[in-house]
Formats: C-alpha cells, structure tokens, sequence
C-alpha cells in the first residue's frame, strides 16, 4: 500500500512539473557573455616597495573587454529550480591607458623611431567549468531569473599585446608572458536576468553576470584578483 501511495504522489508530481514547464528535465545550451575584465591588487609582502608598485599600477592600468563562451547542460528539477554545468572558454585581463613614450620606462620598442604612446593589454585565457543554481519567478513564457554558483578556473596561457602609436600609424604585436601563474582559480558567481520560452523546446536567456577570483593570480610580492562583469546570453534546447 505504501509503494502504492509513493508511486502515486510521484506521478502527481511529474505531471504537475509537466503542467507548468513545457521545458524538458534535461536542457543543452550554449552561451556568449561579452565582459568588462579587470584586477585587484594585494601587497603580499607588506612592504613600502610593493605599496609603490601598486599605486603605480592602479594610476595607469584600468579595465579591458573579454569575453566568456561556451556549452552548458542545465538539470531542470522542477519549474522553479534548476542545477547547471558545462565547460567554457574565458578570456580574462585588464589593460594600461596610452602611456608616453619615455627611455626611462625601459619600454620595449620595435623601430628605431620612438612611438608616441603606447599601451599594453594582458589577457588571461582560461577553462572555466561552472557549476551553478537557477531559481525561476514566474509561470508565463517570460519568467525572472536569479543565479548563484561557483566556477573553477583552469589557467592556459597568458598574452601581452602592445599597442605603439606612431604619428602616421599603429603597430601591434602579441607575445607569451612567461610569468609562473597560479593553475587553478575559483570564482563565485552570480546574475539576474530574464527566460524566455521560444517554444516547447528552446528557451533564449539573457543575465548580467559578475564573477570573482577569490585565489591571487600569481605568487609574487605583489599579486592580483581577476574579476569581470557580463551580459551573458544564451540559447537552449530541451531533450
């Protein structure tokens, strides 16, 4: 009598979430998140050097553009809440203003003929793999959404890119920084957004996403914290 009853209220479940979601249990996505990236500084050692050093930075670095990308499986446990994962591509960074040429800076240069100004932007390439909590707000096709979760960081390479500004002219050039970065990272995240249903199988979102690195970028006298902030959209389909 008892399996009976379990059974019974199981189904009764079922069809309720079947009533108010016309969205499967289990949804594959992808998604792109264009993203304003930039860094906090600690003085790790506490000296008046590292304290110099930090000033400095912040007066001439300020933040670039990334982005985040990639697919994602999202576990639908009833029409109110869902668990979500998946694996992502993140470019992450921050960059300096236009800086004057000056010999003292010891920049490097790549004519003879000193530029006018220049700027470096760092780019930090990751594979992120998010794992995170979807509430639901509403019963329409266009319903509210809130999410809370923790994405691990797997650093891949770093890049310098410098910019030179010539008077008739830009020069561009790429290359590998060779810095000893921390491997692995760990960045709450959380958004707010909106749904919507397309159809019974596929569902557009769209959330401002902000993620945070809570482990330091590198273990030197002075180190970083990145962070970036997202519009992040993506597309679903249900199985």
């Amino acid at each position: 009598m008892k399996s009976l009853i379990v059974f019974f209220l199981l189904g009764m479940a079922s069809h309720t979430y079947a009533q108010s979601s016309n969205v499967g249990r289990v949804q594959i996505g992808v998604n792109f998140s264009p993203d304003v990236c930039f860094r906090t500084l600690q003085n790790n050692d506490g000296s008046a050097r590292s304290e110099f050093v930090i000033k400095q930075n912040n007066e001439r670095e300020i933040p670039k553009f990334g982005y985040t990308t990639g697919a994602n499986v999202c576990f639908n446990l009833s029409s109110f809440f869902s668990l979500e994962t998946g694996i992502q591509y993140a470019n992450k960074g921050y960059q300096t203003k236009y800086l004057p040429q000056d010999p003292n800076l010891n920049f490097p240069v790549p004519e003879p003929n000193m530029p006018d100004k220049i700027k470096f932007i760092y780019n930090f390439h990751y594979v992120d793999i998010p794992l995170k909590a979807n509430f639901m707000l509403g019963t329409n096709r266009l319903r509210f959404l809130a999410s809370v979760g923790l994405t691990v960081n797997t650093f891949i390479s770093g890049t310098e890119k410098s910019v030179y500004v010539y008077s008739d002219h830009r020069k561009r050039s790429t290359n590998p920084t060779n810095y000893d970065y921390n491997r692995i990272n760990l960045s709450p995240t959380i958004s707010f957004g909106v749904d919507y249903q397309i159809n019974s199988n596929m569902n557009l979102r769209i959330e401002p996403t902000f993620r945070y690195g809570v482990l330091k970028i590198i273990d030197t006298p002075v180190t970083g914290y990145l962070y970036n902030g997202g519009l992040n959209i993506g597309y679903y389909y249900g199985l």
